[in-house]
């Protein structure tokens, strides 16, 4: 069984002259274990408010979140 890690990922948009910021969250396949970092899964672009997403990433890491629960839990933050 593969042990999840999840991270956040800072992306900036830009069109034209305008630029923003936003947060999404990566799912790390046994990052502790063999020291890399190989993403298996991400959700990009999911808000503007990093803190919000620091606080739902360290939730899914406290929770060890199975991974085929990861596109539930960024639906439930974004309708929430």
């Amino acid at each position: 069984m593969m042990n999840i890690t999840y991270g956040m990922t800072e992306e900036v948009y830009a069109l034209g002259t305008e630029r923003r910021v936003s947060y999404g969250i990566a799912a790390y396949a046994d990052a502790e274990e063999d020291g890399t970092a190989t993403i298996v899964a991400s959700v990009h672009d999911v808000t503007a408010d990093k803190q919000a997403l620091v606080e739902l990433v360290e939730l899914c890491n406290r929770l060890e979140l199975s991974l085929i629960h990861l596109n539930d839990v960024v639906e439930d933050f974004l309708v929430g």
